[in-house]
C-alpha cells in the first residue's frame, strides 16, 4: 500500500471518530437533569460535588480512577464513568467503581500535604497524573466500615478541602442517624439496584447473601 492509501485510511478513521463524538454529545443530558436523576435514584439531596480522582484506600478498589465525588444528605458517594472511545474508536480498559459511605460512619475530612502523600503506598501513582487541586493538598476521608475497621480514602479533588470540611459539618448537624435499610433488591453498601438473586453486588462487590 502506498502513502496515499495509508493517508486515506487515517482520514476515514478520523472522520468516524468525529461522527461518533458528535452522536455521543447529542445524547448528553444537562447537569441539572443529571443531579435530579441522582437524587431520585438515591433518595438523598446533593450538597456538594466535585470532579475528583480516587487515589486509593478502599479495601475493594486498588486502582486510581477519575470520577465524581459527591456529598449528599445521608452519605458520601464516589462513582467513576467509562471514557468514550478515542478518535480511532478504541475504548481503554474500564473497571466500574462506585461506593457509598453513610454519614454516621465518616470520622472526618482532612488535608493531606503532597509531601506526606508521597510517603504513602500511593505515592508513586501521584506523578502519573496532572494534579487536579489548585494547591498541593489531597483530601483524606476517614471512616469506619461495618466491621468497625478504620480506613482512609485519598482523593485529588477540584474542590478545596476546607469546603468539604464545612459542608460535612453542616450535613452532620442536620443528619439523624438511622439504621441502614436492607431493602430487597438494593445493595446495602453502594445503594444500587440489583437482582434479589445476586450473591455479590456487581457494582461494588459487597456480599449480598
Amino acid at each position: 500500500m502506498n502513502f496515499f492509501g495509508y493517508l486515506l485510511i487515517v482520514g476515514v478513521l478520523l472522520l468516524v471518530g468525529l461522527l461518533w463524538g458528535t452522536r455521543k454529545r447529542g445524547t448528553q443530558v444537562s447537569v441539572t437533569e443529571f443531579w435530579q436523576e441522582k437524587e431520585r435514584e438515591f433518595g438523598e439531596t446533593r450538597l456538594l460535588s466535585s470532579f475528583a480522582r480516587y487515589i486509593g484506600g478502599h479495601p475493594r478498589f486498588a486502582n486510581a480512577t477519575d470520577g465524581l465525588l459527591f456529598l449528599m444528605s445521608k452519605s458520601l458517594w464516589f462513582e467513576n464513568f467509562e471514557k468514550g472511545p478515542n478518535i480511532f474508536g478504541f475504548s481503554p480498559p474500564f473497571e466500574k467503581v462506585v461506593f457509598r459511605i453513610p454519614l454516621h460512619r465518616i470520622r472526618g475530612f482532612e488535608a493531606v500535604p503532597e509531601r506526606d502523600m508521597v510517603t504513602t503506598e500511593f505515592g508513586p501513582r501521584l506523578f502519573r497524573f496532572h494534579r487536579l487541586s489548585r494547591t498541593p493538598l489531597y483530601l483524606g476521608v476517614r471512616y469506619v466500615d461495618e466491621w468497625d475497621r478504620e480506613h482512609t480514602l485519598y482523593f485529588d479533588s477540584m474542590v478545596d478541602v476546607t469546603t468539604w470540611q464545612q459542608e460535612l459539618s453542616r450535613a452532620k448537624a442536620s443528619y439523624v442517624p438511622e439504621e441502614e435499610v436492607h431493602e430487597a433488591g438494593v445493595c446495602p453498601s453502594c445503594g444500587k439496584k440489583v437482582s434479589p438473586d445476586f450473591r455479590l453486588c456487581p457494582y461494588c462487590g459487597r456480599k449480598l447473601s
